[in-house]
């Protein structure tokens, strides 16, 4: 009968360790490693199949269920990369509504009540008109909307993908390495791209003639601030009772990872009134809420976060987040209902 791999290996160390007395303990060492090293490669063998189907939910999970591998393999040239998530995401029916949370306190503690402001947020700043006025290195005199031409109802909309005003920034696309822009200062806490203050000045001053006081509280952030924001939240949850995984799958539900934010590039802001400094969902219900909701488009703003379209921007409802794509491409979205994903798909 033949031998078996096992037994030649144990016939084998045990002929050299007879012929050569002094290398007996030395031979029986190797033939120690040696037979590890065939369990395990036959363990494998065995169970090949089921190592394989680990290795293949582990990497779906990856790149399905989480930002992370997307962003991972963005910065790192990973090929195909993106291609790869968009086809999950298209193929997928698969929502953010539709998953239950592995823990009942994440459920709980994403509720609008339970919302946890980081210290950092609790320590920012509100502005508002008269605060950015005063402060304006501009003229201060009245602005008015009066060039603006809603686009009508047969416009056929064109745009350009290189716009630095329809820049797609979220958890799948991290800030571009060499995105460059000029931060425009109203104040040391109050800064925004320089490009966006006309219209952001316009539009506050629109409400103000309608009798609503806009107040903008959180404007352009540091990567540090946003990190600082992230793990401070982390911390909250963790404080809650969940794991560290639940309490960053919750987090990132709620604020987008560092160098994935519009802060970031000073072309978002979270506005609310003088009346509702929270930033709460209760914030749609006010008057301030509802004017931003159907009049932000006039001035080249969008709500950048809207209601039913969590599965796609990966972000919860925010009705205070504001982000400015210019007025051509916010009549657009506004017209057709779409949040910024769904508008680079259709037109860029």
């Amino acid at each position: 009968m033949e031998k078996t791999s096992r037994q030649k290996i144990i016939a084998y160390y045990t002929a050299v360790a007879k012929k050569n007395k002094l290398l007996k303990y030395p031979t029986l060492a190797g033939m120690f490693v040696t037979l590890i090293f065939y369990y395990v490669g036959m363990h494998f063998m065995t169970n090949g199949k089921r190592y394989a189907s680990m290795l293949f939910v582990a990497v779906f999970f990856m790149s399905s269920c989480s930002f992370s591998f997307a962003v991972f393999a963005e910065r790192t040239g990973f090929t195909g990369a993106q291609e790869t998530y968009s086809a999950i995401v298209e193929t997928s029916d698969i929502s953010l509504a539709e998953v239950e949370p592995v823990n009942p306190v994440v459920e709980e503690i994403l509720e609008e009540g339970n919302v946890i402001v980081s210290e950092h947020d609790e320590e920012a700043e509100t502005y508002t008109l008269d605060d950015l006025l005063a402060h304006h290195e501009h003229d201060h005199g009245t602005r008015s909307n009066d060039n603006y031409t809603e686009p009508g109802a047969d416009t056929e909309f064109t745009f350009d993908s290189s716009d630095w005003r329809l820049a797609l920034i979220n958890k799948q696309h991290p800030i571009a390495d060499d995105y460059d822009f000029k931060l425009g200062t109203f104040t040391s806490g109050m800064r925004c791209d320089e490009r966006v203050i006309e219209d952001l000045l316009l539009m506050m001053q629109a409400a103000k003639k309608d009798g609503l006081n806009l107040v903008v509280r959180s404007p352009y952030r540091t990567s540090d601030h946003q990190e600082d924001n992230f793990n401070d939240r982390i911390k909250s949850y963790m404080r809650q009772g969940l794991s560290y995984m639940e309490a960053y799958k919750a987090t990132s539900i709620v604020i987008t990872v560092p160098g994935c934010s519009e802060h970031e590039v000073g072309l978002a802001f979270d506005i609310t009134s003088d009346s509702f400094i929270e930033l709460k969902q209760g914030f749609a219900d006010t008057e301030e809420g509802k004017w931003l909701e159907e009049h932000s488009y006039e001035y080249g703003f969008i709500l950048r976060y809207p209601s039913g379209k969590e599965y796609i921007t990966g972000i919860e409802y925010e009705p205070w987040h504001f982000r400015y794509v210019g007025r051509e491409a916010a009549s657009a979205m506004k017209k057709e209902d779409l949040c910024l994903e769904e508008f680079w798909d259709k037109y860029l």
